[in-house]
């Protein structure tokens, strides 16, 4: 009788709670009495009756669709999350009392209220005859939606189980027949279908919460689906909600968080010696964060693993390439919105792009060690669920014949790296982006672009269109550092492919600000000291050398090769580290060699800039400098470093030339191993002759001579010059030695005595006649 009053205050809560006058969130007290109900009802036709009156409840469902519709997002979710809820916890119940009482009904146990698969009319329903009924309850009176979240919520309960042991994995696959695990997923699936399937209106406030429950009820149900059940899914229409979902107020909302952070009144920058950026935690900007971050029930964000590995099972099952490339589109939208939005908080730019050492003193106390972190865990979020997704879209390109068309690869691969290019603030930041995912999405979007010269030179222009500006009091932006950086890391592998002028407008004129700064931009040399310009720096002259290195732009090589090679040694030791001078030189004097086709005509231009490096090192620094050059030159090095990693700009420069000699013309090889021999011991050493700096230079040029470095043509002449031209004795010890140079000064010493010259072993000759 009990039960009985229960059902009918129930029902009656159903349709009281909603009335349109009084609107109002369901309350616990409707969904604890539904729970109880479902797992004590011992009648299935209840059951059915409880679940059919449940899926129309204007107390749950009306603040959510409908002319009374007046939830916000969260409370729509948490509604939804609660309905599976619901019946997950029932599902647990009627399982856990079928599995007690079928234990003590072994074990001969008397008055139990024993639980039987078929029903009595004083027993409840076993857990197939209760699926059962609650599946009959799911009918034409209440939207697919709401099925496939009851559904789903039935198979958490009898089919999720617990798999922390093979034990528990046995009972839960006992609680369900095959045969009725099966049907309950082809339900969830056909659920879901259509409910896909179903067309509102997208001013609707219905339309949002439908997609967001079919995508939330999937990715619960995911991993318990069966790949026959998987099958069956419609993940043409599956797939763009799925993005939806990810980019809209259910999701990451376009990064909406990061434009509250900046507008919130609590946040503010504080004065030293204890200020920086303070975001307290009692912030409402940081409230609402950690809730979408904790709590499962309030949006999708918490579970945005499992939800991306769904979505890249939908985007490779896809039968249409439009579903693919409207999630594409989705993609585009949450990184051009998010990164608009990072673009706008300055506030928040100069400790997020500071290195990891040094963003403490730019943050509170309060900030470093609580919000902060929270902001970017959401954020990287954000990077690692697009990354996955592209990596999908990318790879099926690939292989997918439409994609992989003229008309479709080109924008396919540029709407790629746009999302990446959107999202690159939160890739930069304390290597973010370095990740099996990002990194395939980005090397094989630049792949297939490369392809289409036309078009990477179209996209290159927006990006260079689109940079920060820049003037000369906020030239050290890290905003506009960071879009340089990218832009130059990703230019520079279309130089190949991009015609002479191309290659110039889009990667030597944008490069060249960094690359001589003091003759283009008159930077303030205070800003090259700054971790991220050294990037910057670097990531500029390697764009340089990848147009260089070109052979159809010999023409630029050749006219910009002594240019280039002045503003080189110019920004050594200040701007670039010992190791990116070293590559860039030697990468230079290989361009300036044969076979490339500048050395036909300017065959003297790589001797002249070995050269003008040769004469640098004469009266170079021998102060030792820092690993990093954000350092300052002279700093002791750190305890950890050996002195085998020691230089000065001296040795830098001595070595140099070693590493230019694999790359010199065969005429001039053996002259320039006696040059750079020679200059090994204009090092200003610590020590006469067997200082750290010299021996480092001697063994390099042991390496380059007997490590495979020159090509048998050169490696002879090195052979030759190292053995019987002395060139051992002249590296090892500063003398000039050898077979050869031991044979000249015999023969001097020989003629200046008046002795006959005669070959080593010959007899002497019949004695003279004095007569």
């Amino acid at each position: 009788m009990a039960t009985e009053r229960l059902l009918k205050t129930t029902l009656a809560l159903y349709h009281d709670g909603g009335h349109p006058h009084h609107p109002q969130p369901p309350s616990d007290r409707i969904f604890a009495s539904t729970t109880s109900l479902l797992t004590t009802l011992t009648n299935p036709l209840n059951v059915t009756l409880l679940t059919s009156h449940f899926l129309t409840a204007p107390a749950i469902w009306g603040p959510l669709a409908g002319p009374a519709a007046t939830a916000s997002s969260e409370t729509a979710a948490q509604t939804c999350f609660r309905v599976v809820s619901v019946f997950n916890t029932a599902g647990l119940h009627v399982r856990r009392h079928e599995l007690e009482e079928a234990a003590a009904h072994r074990a001969g146990l008397a008055g139990s209220a024993a639980y039987r698969r078929g029903v009595k009319e004083d027993r409840r329903p076993g857990s197939e005859d209760w699926a059962r009924a609650v599946a009959q309850g799911a009918d034409g009176k209440s939207p697919r939606w709401r099925h496939l979240l009851v559904l789903v919520g039935v198979l958490l309960g009898l089919g999720g189980g617990d798999n922390t042991s093979p034990q528990k994995q046995a009972q839960t696959q006992e609680t369900l027949s095959r045969s009725r695990r099966a049907a309950l997923e082809q339900g969830v699936v056909a659920a879901a279908n259509l409910a896909l399937a179903e067309h509102h209106h997208p001013e609707d406030p219905e339309h949002a919460v439908s997609r967001y429950a079919v995508v939330m009820g999937l990715n619960y149900a995911f991993s318990l689906l069966s790949e026959h059940a998987r099958a069956n899914l419609q993940t043409d229409a599956l797939l763009p909600a799925i993005a939806d979902v990810l980019a809209g107020p259910f999701g990451f909302d376009g990064g909406r968080i990061v434009e509250a952070v900046a507008r919130d009144p609590l946040v503010s920058l504080q004065p030293p010696p204890n200020g920086g950026l303070h975001w307290p935690e009692a912030s409402g900007s940081f409230q609402h964060l950690r809730r979408r971050e904790t709590q499962q029930a309030l949006s999708i964000v918490a579970s945005a693993g499992p939800l991306a590995t769904m979505a890249a099972f939908a985007v490779e099952r896809a039968a249409s390439p439009q579903a693919v490339l409207v999630a594409l589109d989705a993609l585009l939208a949450l990184a051009d919105s998010a990164g608009a939005r990072w673009t706008a908080a300055r506030i928040l730019h100069r400790p997020a792009l500071a290195p990891a050492e040094g963003a403490a003193a730019l943050l509170s106390a309060e900030t470093a060690q609580t919000t902060w972190p929270l902001l970017w865990q959401h954020l990287k979020k954000i990077l690692y669920t697009a990354a996955v997704v592209l990596q999908a879209i990318v790879g099926r390109s690939l292989l997918d014949r439409a994609l992989a068309s003229d008309s479709v690869a080109p924008q396919l691969a540029v709407k790629s790296l746009r999302v990446l290019h959107g999202l690159d603030f939160v890739a930069s930041h304390d290597g973010a982006g370095h990740f099996q995912a990002y990194q395939f999405a980005y090397l094989a979007s630049i792949d297939i672009l490369a392809r289409y010269p036309r078009a990477a030179a179209e996209f290159l222009s927006q990006l260079v269109a689109a940079r920060p500006p820049a003037t000369t009091a906020t030239t050290d932006d890290p905003l506009r550092l960071t879009s340089d950086l990218f832009y130059l890391n990703l230019a520079e592998h279309f130089a190949a492919v991009l015609p002479a002028e191309d290659c110039d407008r889009l990667l030597i004129q944008p490069a060249l600000p960094y690359v001589a700064p003091a003759t283009v931009s008159a930077l303030p040399s205070h800003i090259a000291y700054s971790p991220r310009m050294v990037e910057v720096f670097e990531a500029a002259h390697s764009a340089t050398l990848s147009v260089l290195s070109c052979p159809h732009n010999a023409a630029i090589a050749a006219a910009l090769g002594p240019v280039y090679a002045e503003a080189l040694i110019a920004s050594f030791p200040a701007r670039i580290s010992a190791r990116q001078f070293r590559l860039a030189f030697k990468t230079l004097i290989q361009i300036l060699s044969p076979p490339f086709p500048v050395y036909a005509t300017h065959p003297d231009l790589a001797e002249t800039l070995l050269e003008m490096v040769r004469f640098k090192a004469l009266g170079a620094a021998t102060v030792p400098l820092p690993a990093n050059p954000s350092e300052a030159p002279g700093e002791p090095p750190l305890a950890s470093s050996s002195s085998a990693g020691l230089v000065t700009e001296q040795s830098a420069l001595v070595l140099t030339l070693i590493d230019a000699l694999p790359f010199l013309a065969l005429p001039v090889l053996e002259e320039w191993m006696t040059t750079a021999a020679e200059t090994i011991w204009c090092i200003q050493d610590a020590h006469a002759r067997g200082g750290p700096l010299r021996q480092a230079a001697q063994r390099r040029f042991w390496e380059v001579l007997g490590s495979g470095e020159m090509d048998v043509e050169r490696a002879a002449i090195g052979v030759a010059w190292w053995g019987n031209g002395g060139g051992g004795e002249l590296v090892m010890t500063g003398q000039r030695g050898g077979a050869r140079f031991a044979r000249q000064r015999a023969m001097a010493a020989t003629t200046a005595a008046g002795e006959p010259v005669v070959m080593s072993g010959a007899l002497p000759g019949p004695p003279a006649n004095k007569l």
